[in-house]
């Protein structure tokens, strides 16, 4: 049976709810740790140190949005102790998560550097976390052999935005850089661009001025959100309009939860509106 809802409009987050990146951002988080390690920091990167059970952890906290942050957060952390190692530094999934358990806040930047202390900046001078993020930008989009790592990742939702029914909008940590591959990736090149919010905008999770602005521009108020992390559930809990919907296996107690961004669409959408493409 259907369930039944009064909403207006659908805004969705990206990862993990529009594109599967499990085999994209994760990969590019791992070799940021292990170049930052030996590159940037002169050290023994001995081991693959990230690990799925690493990104269950920190997807968990409200303000680890941002994937190359946890790539940053999680360097600082293992240098902080001062071991040479990767595999002796690297906290492990239940000492990160310990670690995290103990920071409140929304922005991980000014934690971790209380926390664990700055990092020296890289040989060119540019500032450890820049460097960090640099790389993983790189990798992502343009790879170092013309081979940028978001090809790995394949579409969730197979159906026009135009065909969904509601005013569809976006709300994600991708820069429109990356949200662009994205849209492509899904067949959404005539996505308006004033239907999404990115960090391009100045509004990062778990901020709820992004849904805000959203619903100002759809001209709706009862949207239903879906989104996969923390970050997403924080957001939507401070925005307070509307339904949020959980999408995937991280919010494992979410009142509302949903395997695939297109069950929650069939259960949700009335009758005969959510037809995928064969």
């Amino acid at each position: 049976m259907k369930e039944t809802e009064q909403f207006d409009g659908l805004l969705f987050d990206v990862d993990g709810v529009l594109v599967d990146v499990t085999r994209s951002y994760p990969s590019v988080i791992r070799a940021a740790v292990q170049w930052g390690w030996a590159r940037l920091l002169g050290r023994v990167a001995d081991r693959t140190a990230y690990t799925r059970e690493h990104e269950r952890v920190t997807k968990n906290h409200r303000a680890f949005n941002d994937d190359y942050d946890i790539a940053w957060a999680l360097l600082a952390a293992a240098a902080s102790g001062g071991e040479r190692r990767l595999s002796r530094a690297f906290p492990s999934p239940r000492r990160w998560e310990e670690e995290l358990s103990r920071f409140a806040g929304d922005d991980p930047v000014p934690w971790v550097r209380e926390r664990f202390g700055d990092l020296p900046p890289g040989g060119d001078g540019t500032p450890f976390r820049d460097a960090v993020r640099s790389f993983c930008d790189r990798l992502y989009v343009e790879g170092f052999g013309g081979w940028g790592l978001y090809r790995l990742e394949r579409p969730l939702l197979r159906v026009s935005w135009r065909d969904l029914g509601y005013p569809v909008g976006i709300y994600t940590g991708r820069p429109w850089r990356e949200l662009r591959l994205a849209l492509s990736l899904l067949g959404w090149e005539d996505f308006p661009p004033d239907h999404a919010v990115t960090p391009d905008d100045g509004i990062l999770k778990p901020s709820p001025e992004g849904l805000g602005e959203l619903c100002r521009r759809l001209g709706i108020r009862r949207p239903l959100y879906f989104g996969d992390a923390e970050s997403d559930a924080a957001t939507h809990r401070a925005f307070g309009q509307g339904s949020f919907v959980a999408v995937g296996p991280t919010l494992a107690r979410a009142p509302r939860r949903f395997d695939t961004t297109e069950q929650a669409l069939e259960a949700l959408l009335p009758p005969g509106r959510f037809r995928t493409k064969e």
